[in-house]
């Protein structure tokens, strides 16, 4: 396999984390009855289908072709959290928890990209904008859980 198709695989692997997450999202979107989470879940998920969109663009770019194979996306569902049982409980900190824990997941998976593969100062640009808006939302986050444990 050449570096090429290694990092066409790479940004394929990103495409099918991103809409799994978006999946997440939308499900717990539906599941939650709280407007603020609703806004929440809803943005999120649009975000991970714009970060779905930049990344396949770029992997034509390079010549490849965008694939979310069934297999790749069952793979990689296995370490993503099932919100809709956790909003169940009606545990607002477990539901932060488990969100920030599929964010963290998540930037793992982009730190590893950036750190082995070798990509045009534009595409570096748009994993590292992606990563950044991930990040803040967990900031975000935490911020939102810190403010209802205190109020």
């Amino acid at each position: 396999m050449t570096q090429l198709d290694k990092k066409i695989n790479q940004l394929n692997n990103l495409i099918v984390i991103n809409a799994a997450t978006e999946k997440v999202y939308l499900d717990a979107f539906e599941t939650t009855k709280d407007s603020e989470l609703k806004h929440f879940f809803k943005t999120r998920a649009f975000q991970r289908s714009e970060f779905c969109r930049f990344l396949a663009c770029e992997i034509r770019r390079l010549g490849g072709e965008p694939v979310l194979t069934d297999e790749a996306e069952s793979q990689l569902k296995k370490g993503l959290p099932d919100l809709t049982k956790v909003l169940a409980s009606k545990n607002i900190r477990a539901v932060f928890a488990e969100i920030s824990a599929l964010k963290k997941s998540c930037l793992v998976h982009y730190n590893l990209i950036l750190q082995n593969f070798d990509f045009s100062q534009n595409m570096k640009q748009l994993l590292e904008y992606q990563k950044q808006a991930i990040s803040t939302s967990i900031n975000t986050l935490s911020l939102r859980e810190n403010l209802r444990a205190i109020s």
